[in-house]
């Protein structure tokens, strides 16, 4: 269920705080600055799996709101892998700015909000995925905008995005019993 676009993020997420780490400790020895590496991405990985899958009664819709919502993860999956490969291409012709970078994510970010909304969900179990996804969209696109964010609110934020997909997936397993 995982994809290309929320490892990039979580491997961000992970590289900043590594990095974070090793800055602020480059004149302690060795030992002691991996140390504090692990117990930071230790940290950051404990944030973001601290939440429960929550529990929702069994529907009619169910079988129905999981297509929707897997249709989505699909396509905006796509979508993504497609504008992953166009930048690259353009990173490697030397033609890519850090504008036109900037655009096309925002643009991805709005495609996903947009495709959210677009979801007819019937279940409050799809409605709580569909939120838990669109808030983190939502706050993508703020961040892009800001350029401004600090790792504790992308941490949070990422768990969002985690839970929504951990909450699908242990709605999908259910289903099939």
């Amino acid at each position: 269920m995982f994809k290309k676009t929320p490892h990039i993020i979580l491997m961000s997420l992970l590289s900043s705080s590594l990095l974070l780490t090793a800055c602020k400790k480059a004149d302690e020895p060795a030992k002691t600055e991996q140390h504090q590496t692990n117990s930071s991405t230790d940290q950051v990985m404990e944030k973001l799996n601290e939440r429960p899958v929550k529990k929702f009664a069994a529907t009619a819709d169910d079988a129905r709101d999981i297509a929707l919502l897997e249709d989505y993860d699909r396509r905006f999956t796509e979508m993504s892998d497609e504008m992953e490969t166009e930048l690259e291409k353009m990173h490697a012709a030397g033609t890519l700015t850090t504008e036109f970078e900037q655009k096309r994510t925002l643009d991805n970010v709005r495609s996903a909000l947009t495709m959210l909304k677009d979801l007819d969900l019937k279940t409050e179990q799809g409605r709580y995925i569909q939120g838990l996804l669109y808030q983190y969209w939502e706050n993508q696109e703020k961040h892009i905008n800001d350029k401004q964010a600090n790792k504790d609110e992308q941490v949070n934020q990422l768990a969002d995005y985690l839970q929504a997909q951990n909450q699908l997936k242990y709605w999908k397993a259910s289903q099939q019993h």
